[in-house]
């Protein structure tokens, strides 16, 4: 009964991102992927905010903190990831600039696919990952769904308009689903997570994760609040393919990533709703 159970919970993290990608893409046209080129400097800043000062960041965290192996790779496999499409959900909530949102978190996912898979051979040595493996796993289960979507929107966009929110609410359900799941599956080893100092370690790098975005998000008060969400706000997705393809034995790496995900979400609501009364 366990292993069928965790067979559901791998299945429903694939549901997870497959119907977060399509929910995504039927929301916008290429066109709005674009608009945050025309910004070079704020693009290399949150380039550099992303995938150089959070994962230096990390690696000082982890050399304060000592964590269990497998903590230690679930907190890197979130620290290597960008360019989360629950970002999108948290700009609403604060009115900023969504074209900007959308188009960095595009640009984000797009160097993800192919910074992941080069960085964790350096940021987890002695662990074998295969590359080619990550790199098709993100092509298939992030990227084609999104380039679906979005040539729905492009092409029918009545169907779109009717069928995103089918495909959003879903993606809301199977991650109930699969943080309900591994709890009750492996909820001794999220226990253990708690007295490991990896709740601390979770605080302190989505913190200084916002913090860092917030920073370089330019001028305007906009654009660094959606870089300062965008860079707390980790892939899972990524984190969850990659989990799946190298680590689906190690709980310790899947209680990692829902803890770091579920905590940046409750901390950038809160933060949400302060710069939303500013």
């Amino acid at each position: 009964m366990e292993v069928i159970l965790q067979q559901l919970a791998n299945f429903s993290i694939l549901i997870y991102i497959v119907t977060t990608m399509l929910s995504m893409g039927l929301s916008f046209i290429p066109k709005q992927f674009l608009e945050p080129l025309k910004d070079k400097s704020l693009i290399l800043k949150s380039l550099a905010a992303n995938f150089i000062i959070l994962p230096i960041i990390t690696y000082l965290i982890l050399q304060l903190i000592p964590l269990p192996e497998g903590l230690a790779i679930g907190l890197i496999l979130m620290a290597a990831g960008a360019g989360s499409p629950f970002m999108l959900k948290i700009v609403q909530l604060i009115k900023a600039d969504m074209a900007f949102a959308v188009g960095l978190m595009i640009i984000l996912s797009l160097v993800t696919l192919f910074y992941l898979p080069l960085m964790l051979s350096f940021l987890l040595p002695g662990v074998s990952v295969n590359p080619l493996a990550i790199a098709s796993s993100l092509i298939v289960l992030i990227f084609l769904p999104l380039i679906i979507g979005t040539s729905i929107k492009s092409k029918y966009n009545k169907v779109a308009t009717r069928i995103q929110p089918i495909f959003n609410q879903l993606s809301s359900i199977f991650i109930v689903v699969v943080v309900i799941l591994y709890l009750g599956l492996n909820y001794q080893d999220f226990l253990t997570v708690f007295g490991t100092g990896a709740l601390i370690s979770s605080i302190i790098f989505i913190l200084a994760a916002f913090t860092t975005g917030y920073l370089l998000g330019g001028p305007s008060s906009s654009t660094r609040s959606v870089l300062g969400m965008g860079t707390a706000i980790r892939n899972s997705s990524a984190a969850f393919v990659v989990a799946l393809a190298n680590f689906s034995y190690q709980y310790e790496v899947m209680a990692m990533i829902i803890v770091v995900y579920m905590f940046s979400i409750i901390f950038m609501v809160i933060i949400s709703r302060i710069l939303r009364k500013k």
